[in-house]
């Protein structure tokens, strides 16, 4: 192979019609014209080149969905990403870095208008693209961004789940993982081998594709098993040695395991948690006359659940009283389940009468924490620096408690699978929106007819239901994980490990 090869990193876009849709998944294919530098008059799909201006490839592929076909994000949504992967073309003394996704329809988007670049176009099935003459390898790219409907069924269980945490969810994807390796369409494998990259490629799309939002715990659980699994197999050599029905028997004891591990996982951290809480209120005691302690929080964290259900308790045995103020979290009042969940778990005649409790709305955020003591959040995503992603209306309690009350303590509680690779893909910043009707199903009918009225004269309202934003690390007072308080420094120290580990997982898959 020559060592003179020009290095081009490219994305390639399956347009696609959804999957559960009457025609099944199909995707747009493109025959390039005559007027393109490279593969003339070859079908291919809708790519170019990652620019250095472009945040990520995702970020590239719209930007060239939207040069070549006019289609935006009110048109397509992102459907999958696959692993991306390389080819070398000696014709054109070119290596080619090649990053697939598949971008979804959605429901009365714009018809396709191709550009310059192509001269026609058609949606295909997955099996027909062999009877076209098309760019090298589009069939690689093809298979990385299809999985069988048995997955397909997967991901949207973890992807239309808008009520579990990340917690909570990633070990629903590692429990859908378990129902993959004993399911028929892998125990029809016969070789150790071909079941062991299978049940990779499984893992790797219930990772990566499952809930993006959510994808550093899912990442963690799911990596993890793999890794123990792995790991079981170390002193055997060759994984692919090792009889298949020994091979099953092990990845089903080791998930399982895993299973349970992550469901008692809660409490070192609700002890790390009590444990910070009470050695600050100590110290509260010993500055001024306490008789009560105010904690302000929002959404509904099970971690959070947990640290603060161990913590009330032992405060109260320390004869202080405790005031909890909630925001009611909307679009779906998680903050108002939250209440209950938590109330429920410390149902005791000793400790609920000296609790106050209240809900507050959102906008309410400045005046609920100007005479707090804690606010408390749950984490779904930890990058590198010290970054945590959380419920919307976070940023705005962390920021207004640091403005109107700066001696209240910012903490993010969080499980160490919630922290990102170090490689991460910048549209993990991306912020998730999902389906406007969860806001405006609580408005009053006559508030929505009247916006509707508004498009008789060509006004256009949109309606945007944001999940998860960003709090900066500089607002967070203390991280604190299963494995105690963390510095920024320990963050980042534990992304790189990650990072190697997902390379020495899959590094080999193709």
């Amino acid at each position: 192979m020559s060592s003179n090869l020009r290095q081009r990193s490219v994305v390639s876009s399956f347009i696609c019609t959804a999957p559960n849709s009457p025609s099944g998944f199909t995707f747009a294919l493109f025959k390039r014209s005559q007027d393109v530098s490279t593969y003339r008059g070859k079908w291919a799909v809708c790519s170019g080149s990652i620019d250095k201006t472009d945040l990520s490839p995702a970020a590239a592929a719209k930007r060239e969905i939207l040069e070549e076909t006019g289609l935006s994000d009110s048109d397509i949504s992102l459907l999958r990403r696959g692993k991306p992967f390389s080819l070398t073309d000696e014709a054109l003394q070119t290596r080619w870095t090649i990053h697939p996704f598949a971008w979804q329809l959605k429901e009365g988007a714009k018809e396709i208008k191709f550009d310059w670049e192509h001269t026609e176009y058609r949606f295909v099935k997955p099996e027909a693209l062999k009877n076209y003459e098309h760019v090298p390898q589009l069939e690689v790219g093809l298979e990385r961004v299809v999985v069988s409907p048995k997955t397909e069924k997967a991901l949207a269980i973890l992807r239309d789940d808008h009520e579990s945490g990340a917690q909570v969810l990633s070990l629903k994807a590692l429990g859908l993982l378990l129902q993959a390796a004993r399911s028929e369409e892998l125990t029809g494998i016969e070789s150790t081998e071909e079941y062991w990259k299978q049940l990779r490629w499984i893992a790797w799309h219930l990772a990566k594709n499952g809930r993006p939002s959510m994808a550093a715990a899912i990442e963690s659980v799911v990596f993890k098993a793999l890794d123990d699994i792995e790991q079981h197999f170390t002193t055997t050599g060759s994984i692919s040695a090792v009889p298949l029905t020994q091979f099953i028997s092990v990845i089903d004891s080791v998930i399982a395991s895993n299973l349970q591990t992550g469901h008692a996982n809660l409490e070192p951290i609700a002890i790390n948690f009590t444990d910070l809480i009470i050695s600050r209120t100590k110290i509260l005691e010993n500055e001024t006359t306490v008789s009560s302690i105010k904690i302000v929080t929002l959404s509904a964290s099970g971690t959070v659940k947990a640290g603060l259900g161990r913590t009330i308790a032992q405060l109260i045995n320390l004869g202080i009283k405790v005031k909890l103020t909630v925001l009611e979290s909307r679009p779906n009042f998680e903050g108002v389940s939250f209440v209950h969940g938590l109330l429920k778990n410390l149902d005791s005649h000793h400790v609920l009468p000296k609790i106050e409790v209240e809900i507050v709305a959102d906008a309410s955020a400045a005046t609920a924490v100007k005479d707090a003591h804690f606010v408390v959040f749950g984490g779904d995503k930890v990058i590198p620096n010290g970054d945590v992603s959380n419920k919307m209306g976070t940023f705005t309690l962390a920021a207004m408690a640091k403005t109107v009350n700066p001696a209240c303590k910012i903490i993010a509680l969080f499980e160490t699978n919630k922290i990102t690779s170090s490689s991460f893909d910048s549209e993990y910043l991306t912020i998730e929106e999902n389906d406007p009707k969860e806001m405006t199903n609580a408005w009053p009918a006559s508030f929505k007819e009247n916006l509707e009225d508004l498009k008789a004269f060509e006004a256009e309202v949109k309606v945007k239901n944001e999940y998860f934003e960003w709090v900066p690390a500089k607002f967070i007072d203390q991280h604190i994980t299963e494995k105690g308080v963390w510095s920024v420094d320990d963050i980042a120290k534990f992304a790189a490990e990650i990072e190697e580990r997902e390379k020495r997982l899959f590094g080999d898959l193709s």
